[in-house]
């Protein structure tokens, strides 16, 4: 086996152990959507990221999932009290 031949083999190597350091990690997935009709699915590696986008589009009742992101609960005009 020449140098180049060790080269490839160990390339091979180093792409076998990062799919496999890749495939042992648990993902979680949830489905977004872009517009009415428009569905992604995101995955999440990370248990902190998925839990938080999980509260932040959850739904409370009859409101609006977005209510939980914009500023002034989404409403456009400021509420004279």
């Amino acid at each position: 086996m020449n140098t180049s031949e060790a080269f490839l083999a160990s390339i091979e190597n180093s792409i076998a152990n990062a799919e496999k350091e890749s495939n042992s990690i648990p993902r979680m997935g949830m489905n977004v959507y872009l517009d009415k009709s428009t569905m992604i699915m995101q995955t999440f590696t990370d248990p902190s990221a998925f839990a938080h986008a999980k509260k932040v589009t959850a739904r409370k009742g009859q409101s609006s999932c977005l209510r939980n992101v914009f500023d002034g609960n989404g409403s456009l005009q400021a509420k004279k009290f």
